[in-house]
């Protein structure tokens, strides 16, 4: 080998192990800095899951810098005085070309951006499972979350009910479930059941009929089931900003400060994240499978602001509203919609993994990735930790 060669090879590979050193520099320097999480959501409802007109809820996060919100702010284009909203830019194409920009920019990666999407209907399946099923088996000494058996019933069921059953019952169900949730009354247990009994009917699979049996059985155990369930369980923010604190803690275990823009749902649940985010105890991991999460959450502060005040928030809105615009897209079947065509070109799936609630044809805890490895059932343990958590008081007062 000739001298200039191996002096070709040499620079090359110093080339190569800077470019190394700077990048595991610069994630040393992330893992160790406290960043500002700024969150938005889109298509919030609240408990009226079935809204026809709004169909997907998304919470969207980014830590960027005022610079760099600066730079995605600029790509949009917009010469209004006003703050950008996703709303206001996607009436024009200039706007929705903007959008585009924005959302195609190097900045927008998964390392500065979260992304929880939600199916709202099909919220309401898995929260049937989770809420009646799952506590029936678990009062018999079954666990439905060992290999993601939750998850494979709620697939299961929501597609053959979509499938079998007639479809205004099955809507009538869904209703009569969140009322159900909502009143905690006699009447409103008695309507639900009753039109469970006329989906079952309504079924044209005799042998799925004994699935639909299933949620029927539950009503032995109803009053036990709903007697420590709060109406906002049914509010996707709740669980949505309880996923982003998990996934940002993984990235910053150093912990990080939250700025929500104005939601009331969350902010009436704050004393809840102050418990959550209580640092002085140890960290413990709870769950099954990929689904394991570690408590305290990382969180260090919580607030609610105005997008007028943070730039950072109004990209945030952008991000989210994309996410929710795309997502309903892909649920209607949409194919000519330009925005929504442009924002299918950008695979932005990459962005949410398994941070949704969606259905899928998957039932094996293989293709679930579920397959059960150990841990702690987190149903029951969860209550124990928030027994003994003094609320973190940056979170509860700020």
């Amino acid at each position: 080998m000739s001298r200039n060669s191996q002096q070709k090879r040499a620079k090359k590979k110093a080339l190569k192990n800077k470019v190394e050193n700077q990048k595991a520099e610069k994630l040393r320097v992330k893992m160790n800095t406290i960043s500002t999480i700024y969150l938005d959501e889109s298509g919030n409802t609240g408990s009226n899951l079935l809204d026809k007109d709004q169909p997907v809820f998304s919470l969207a996060s980014c830590n960027f810098t005022e610079k760099e919100a600066q730079i995605l702010s600029n790509l949009v284009g917009s010469q209004s005085d006003h703050e950008i909203h996703f709303k206001r830019l996607k009436r024009r194409k200039p706007g929705q070309d903007g959008i585009i920009r924005l959302m195609k920019h190097a900045l927008v990666n998964p390392d500065n951006i979260k992304v929880n999407i939600f199916h709202k209907r099909f919220m309401i399946t898995s929260k049937i499972v989770d809420t009646l099923i799952e506590h029936m088996l678990h009062m018999r000494g079954e666990d439905l979350y060992i290999n993601g058996r939750n998850i494979a019933l709620s697939n299961m069921l929501f597609y053959c009910l979509e499938s079998f059953c007639e479809e205004e019952k099955v809507t009538e169900m869904y209703r009569k479930f969140i009322e159900m949730i909502k009143e905690k009354t006699p009447y409103s247990i008695s309507s639900f059941y009753s039109i469970v009994g006329e989906v079952k009917e309504s079924s044209t699979h005799e042998s799925f009929k004994s699935s639909i049996d299933q949620i029927l059985e539950t009503k032995d155990y109803i009053d036990d089931a709903l007697s420590n369930i709060d109406k906002s369980s049914l509010d996707p923010s709740i669980p949505a900003l309880f996923a982003q604190c998990v996934q940002w803690g993984q990235s910053s275990p150093r912990g990080f400060h939250l700025i929500h823009d104005d939601s009331h749902a969350v902010e009436q649940q704050k004393l809840l994240f102050a418990q959550f985010m209580d640092w002085t105890q140890e960290t413990v991991e709870y769950g099954y499978d990929r689904r394991k999460f570690g408590l305290p959450l990382k969180g260090k502060s919580l607030k609610f602001e105005s997008s007028h005040d943070h730039l950072q928030l109004q990209i945030a809105d952008i991000i989210t509203s994309s996410f929710t615009h795309w997502a309903a897209g892909v649920l209607k079947g949409e194919t000519e919609e330009y925005l929504f065509v442009e924002l299918n070109k950008l695979n932005l799936d990459r962005f949410i993994g398994n941070n949704k609630i969606w259905p899928t044809p998957d039932v094996d805890p293989k293709d679930l990735g579920t397959v059960h490895d150990g841990g702690l059932n987190a149903a029951n343990h969860i209550p124990i930790y928030l027994a003994k958590a003094t609320p973190n008081p940056e979170v509860a007062t700020s």
